[in-house]
């Protein structure tokens, strides 16, 4: 059964430094799945403090536009949490529903580049772990999401190579 991270647990998983293989670019190209309409692919990370990670890239085959990046915690059990998920403009809005459910803003975000994060209140209330998103202006494409996810996951990249600069 899955537990319920704590916000100070998904902010220390987020913090923990996690290696990227010399090639890890060519590894995250994404491939097309047979009968599928997007491409995928994952790596595997180690974390510095013992814990694994995946880092799953998708992308539509019909529209560049539409992607999503995701940082996963795999537990120990076996169970997997999305601590982080940055999504392409896709045809559908999103709806934070905590914050709908209470008036709050933002409840409702505006098709485009958006950023789903990890947080306790969503999984306390029965929501998906990365229910709760916000609008992102830091990417425009794939690659720049990619990028994003990697530095927001505290990966460490191979040494002599840098991200490009957005």
């Amino acid at each position: 059964m899955a537990r319920i991270l704590t916000d100070d647990e998904i902010e220390a998983l987020l913090r923990e430094p996690k290696r990227l293989p010399a090639d890890w670019q060519s590894i995250l190209q994404p491939r097309r799945r047979v009968r599928f309409l997007h491409k995928e692919k994952s790596i595997d990370l180690r974390g510095e403090w013992g814990n694994n990670f995946i880092l799953y890239v998708r992308s539509s085959s019909l529209n560049p536009l539409d992607f999503s990046v995701i940082l996963v915690i795999l537990d120990k059990d076996g169970t997997e949490y999305r601590l982080l998920r940055a999504n392409g403009k896709h045809a559908s809005r999103h709806t934070n529903l905590w914050e709908k459910g209470r008036g709050l803003s933002p409840s409702r975000l505006p098709v485009g580049f958006h950023v789903h994060k990890a947080t306790q209140r969503y999984q306390e209330e029965g929501f998906r772990i990365d229910g709760y998103a916000e609008t992102c202006q830091e990417y425009e494409t794939l690659e720049q999401a990619v990028h994003y996810v990697v530095k927001e996951a505290n990966a460490v990249l191979p040494a002599g190579s840098q991200l490009p600069l957005m």
